[in-house]
């Protein structure tokens, strides 16, 4: 419990940190785009991130499931496997 409790709080720290550094301007791309620009581009580049990771750690871990057990109720990702 206190290493979840601990490292969310570190997550929302780092978070307002590098927030409140992007809209006051002290970043690169705080200065060169619009700051709410930046916004986006930095939360939409950490979706995409995430969803490249999670992809790559289902293929690195289904590999030793039964695939077969799949292939009715999830048609789209038994035909990528």
């Amino acid at each position: 419990l206190f290493r979840d409790v601990y490292s969310t709080a570190l997550l929302v720290f780092c978070t307002v940190i590098i927030m409140s550094a992007i809209f006051m301007e002290n970043t690169k791309i705080g200065k060169d785009v619009h700051p709410w620009l930046s916004f986006v581009l930095l939360w939409g580049g950490l979706a995409w991130l995430s969803m490249v990771e999670g992809g790559q750690a289902s293929l690195v871990g289904l590999p030793p499931v039964d695939m077969t057990l799949y292939e009715t109720s999830h048609p789209i990702s038994h035909k990528i496997m």
